[in-house]
């Protein structure tokens, strides 16, 4: 199976950001109309991911890949997500398809001595590698986010392995 890749909705701007974390190519539009975003979907053929009954209602019957979140728990909305797209496990991050969790940008990893962003010196002096956004150059490095973001992944990883 292909990678998915998703388009979320306003009301979903954390989910976009953690499934862009776990590598996943995924759009998040803050006031789209539900117009541009079924378009957008159906001409990128990227699974639509909503809160919005409506719009849920406007893709189904357009026979169009949506998902319709049911509650406001971000871990069970992920595993809902990725068990949707027949995914068993997530690998740790930073993986090879970790994106920008601000812009989708595909991450390069870079010796620290690459950057001409300022890392904290107590931050430069504990890393060794660095990964800069190629779209907006942000900058990221591992720290205790990265443990805490894992910590998160094996509890979706542990859900994914329950029997639904």
């Amino acid at each position: 199976m292909d990678h998915p890749k998703f388009i979320i909705d306003c009301m979903g701007g954390n989910i976009a950001k953690k499934l862009r974390i776990m590598g996943f190519d995924t759009e998040f539009w803050l006031d789209a109309s539900d117009d541009f975003l079924i378009n957008k979907s159906n001409h990128d053929h990227k699974l639509l991911v909503t809160r919005d009954r409506g719009l849920y209602l406007k893709i189904s019957k357009l026979s169009l890949n949506g998902l319709l979140l049911s509650n406001d728990n971000e871990i069970e909305n992920l595993v809902f997500i990725l068990r949707r797209c027949d995914i068993k496990h997530i690998n740790p991050v930073p993986n090879a398809n970790t994106r920008c969790s601000i812009c989708n940008g595909i991450l390069r990893k870079l010796d620290k001595t690459m950057t001409s962003y300022p890392v904290p010196e107590k931050v430069y002096e504990s890393i060794s590698t660095i990964y800069e956004c190629s779209k907006c150059s942000k900058v990221y490095w591992e720290g205790t986010h990265v443990d805490n973001i894992n910590k998160f992944i094996d509890k979706i990883n542990k859900m994914l392995g329950q029997e639904r």
